[in-house]
C-alpha cells in the first residue's frame, strides 16, 4: 500500500521542523521502549533489533529523512532509500516503511495538525502492534522489555536497568557481570569448592591476559584478566561453595 499523494507540500515546507518531530519521529517514540507484542513474523533478525537498539538515534534519524522524502513515492522509496544508508535487512526495513504507511493513512489530522503526543498516542493506538508483529517484535518473559532490546527474553530477571540476582546471569544487559549478579563461588577456578590460595595461584598465572586468556578468570568479561577481576576473586576468598 503507498502512501498516497499529499498535496499540502507547502504546508509541510513551511511545519518542516514540526512535522518532522511530531510526525515522523513518533514512529520511534514506541519501538524502543516497551512495546506489546503481536504475533510475531520475524521480518527482522535478531542483529536487525540489537543493531535498532544500540543505533536508535541513528536509526529514528534515518527513518524520519527517507519517510518525509519518500511521503509522495511509497514504500518502495522508503526501503529504497533505507537499505543505502543503515545496516538494516530489506524485510526489516519493509516493515518501516508499513509503519509509516499506516501512521500517514490513520493518524494523518493528528500528527499534520495535532500535539507531539496526540500524534504519539495515534501511533500506539493504531500502528504499533502491526509494526511489532511484521518485526517480530515480542515480550516472551512478560518483564515489559520487547525483545528489541532486552538481551535475554526467556528470562523475566534480565533486562535492561535489572537489579543483578546473584544467579550469575547479565541481569541489566550492560554486556559485564557486576558483583550482584555473580554466583557466590565464580572464583572457584579449580572446583573445589572453596575460593582459596589454589585458585588465586591459577588467576595469577593468567592474570594481565588480553587475548587467548583462561576465560574462567575473566570474572566480569570485560575480555582482560585484570585488577577489576582479582578484587572479585579477593571479594569471594574463603567462601565455601554449593
Amino acid at each position: 500500500m503507498a502512501f498516497g499523494k499529499i498535496n499540502k507540500m507547502s504546508y509541510f515546507h513551511k511545519m518542516g521542523i514540526f512535522f518532522r518531530s511530531s510526525f515522523l519521529s513518533a514512529v520511534f517514540l514506541w519501538v524502543c521502549g516497551m512495546g506489546h507484542s503481536g504475533l510475531a513474523q520475524g521480518g527482522c533478525t535478531s542483529i536487525d533489533l540489537d543493531y535498532i537498539c544500540q543505533n536508535t538515534e541513528f536509526v529514528q534519524g534515518i527513518a524520519s529523512t527517507c519517510g518525509l522524502d519518500c511521503l509522495s513515492e511509497g514504500e518502495e522509496c522508503l526501503t529504497a532509500c533505507m537499505e543505502a544508508q543503515v545496516d538494516l535487512t530489506s524485510p526489516c526495513i519493509e516493515c518501516f516503511g508499513e509503519q509509516v504507511t499506516c501512521i500517514v493513512t490513520n493518524c494523518y489530522f493528528a500528527c499534520a495538525f495535532g500535539t507531539e503526543e496526540a500524534c504519539a498516542e495515534c501511533a500506539l493506538a493504531n500502528c504499533e502492534a502491526g509494526f511489532n508483529e511484521c518485526a517480530g517484535i515480542v515480550d516472551n518473559d512478560n518483564d515489559t522489555w520487547t525483545n528489541l532490546c532486552d538481551c535475554n527474553d526467556s528470562n523475566s530477571t534480565i533486562f535492561p536497568g535489572a537489579e543483578g540476582t546473584g544467579s550469575g546471569y547479565d541481569n541489566d544487559c550492560n554486556g559485564l557481570i557486576s558483583l550482584s549478579e555473580l554466583t557466590d563461588c565464580n572464583a572457584d577456578l579449580n572446583a573445589d569448592n572453596i575460593v582459596g590460595t589454589a585458585d588465586l595461584l591459577i588467576f595469577l598465572g593468567a592474570f594481565d591476559c588480553s587475548e587467548n586468556c583462561y576465560d574462567a578468570a575473566d570474572f566480569n568479561s570485560d575480555g582482560v584478566v585484570g585488577a577489576s577481576d582479582l578484587l572479585i576473586l579477593l571479594s569471594e576468598f574463603g567462601l565455601f561453595c554449593e
